[in-house]
């Protein structure tokens, strides 16, 4: 603009494109100017109001985040049963032929089970479709009748792409955890490996399942990726997903900070910048300050860019 003692701020607060023209009066134009610097000043508030309209991770349904809250369980329950076996969760795939994610990859001694988690209540009726689910009302008596697609379908066809996807021989042994006390058992004719009763997963863990030959068990637990996690305090929204390692490169005071050192991040929030607190693996901790900082995600295959002042944690999958 002319006027090099205005400017005019404009963005998007997620409903509307909106305007501001802000100006210095004349006679406090010099005398404000010395002490902050105008340019500085009306370019701070800028970036404030370009924040607002930054774009954040997509809304979490009461569904999801009842099912994420049932696989913070059910780990929690086999780390304890089972603490000699290394878990990587979340582990994603993404190949030509098709993207899916198996929930934990269990390695136990030479042995690997990819493990599917569902919150279901009720019972299950197998059917060539997939499962009916069939829940009675605890208030009223009624049955509530859903259907459910196949999770041993869904599994497997998991454990196929996993394999394409790393090329070293091994067998993974396929299991369905069912955790929900509501949960009723299941009716099947098929020889799908189910349980839901964490005593008897580790036993199954223990003493069942095809052992894969030499070393290659441990060598593709190490190749797979776990999803990092990205998480907002608004709504309590949280995505799975890969962070591509470019935009988790940081400068900082200490030297260059990669994704391959950090554990996680939090977030301090303030008008026109954020505070980065990184905890690396070592143990020690590294401090950046980033204007507008944005990170480019892998979402089941689709490449998207979220705003870290829509963030308040990332933590990073191993």
């Amino acid at each position: 603009m002319k006027n090099q003692k205005s400017a005019m701020i404009s963005f998007n607060d997620g409903f509307r494109p909106v305007s501001f023209l802000l100006e210095v009066c004349e006679e406090y134009a010099e005398e404000f100017g010395n002490f902050m610097g105008i340019r500085d000043f009306f370019h701070k508030v800028k970036m404030g109001f370009v924040r607002m309209g930054e774009t954040s991770i997509p809304y979490v349904s009461s569904a999801k985040r009842y099912g994420n809250n049932g696989e913070e369980i059910f780990i929690e329950k086999l780390e304890k049963s089972l603490p000699n076996c290394k878990i990587k969760r979340n582990v994603m795939i993404n190949t030509n032929d098709g993207n899916a994610e198996i929930d934990s990859l269990v390695l136990y001694q030479n042995k690997l089970f990819a493990i599917e988690v569902k919150r279901w209540k009720g019972r299950l009726t197998e059917t060539e479709q997939g499962f009916i689910q069939e829940k009675t009302d605890r208030w009223t008596g009624e049955i509530h009748i859903r259907y459910q697609k196949s999770p041993f379908k869904q599994l497997n066809r998991a454990i196929y792409l996993l394999r394409k996807q790393i090329p070293v021989k091994v067998w993974v042994n396929g299991v369905v955890f069912f955790e929900d006390e509501e949960f009723e058992g299941i009716s099947t004719v098929s020889d799908n490996v189910w349980f839901d009763n964490v005593k008897e997963l580790t036993d199954y863990i223990k003493f069942n399942g095809e052992i894969s030959n030499g070393g290659n068990a441990v060598k593709f637990f190490e190749k797979c990726v776990s999803a990092d996690l990205l998480y907002a305090n608004s709504w309590d929204k949280s995505l799975h997903c890969v962070i591509e390692d470019t935009s988790l490169n940081f400068q900082t005071a200490n030297g260059i900070v990669t994704k391959n050192n950090i554990r996680y991040i939090t977030i301090e929030h303030h008008w026109s910048y954020d505070r980065l607190t990184i905890l690396l693996v070592d143990g020690s901790n590294r401090y950046i300050e980033k204007e507008n900082g944005k990170i480019r995600v892998n979402e089941n295959g689709r490449i998207q860019e979220y705003a870290l002042c829509k963030l308040d944690y990332i933590e990073i999958g191993r």
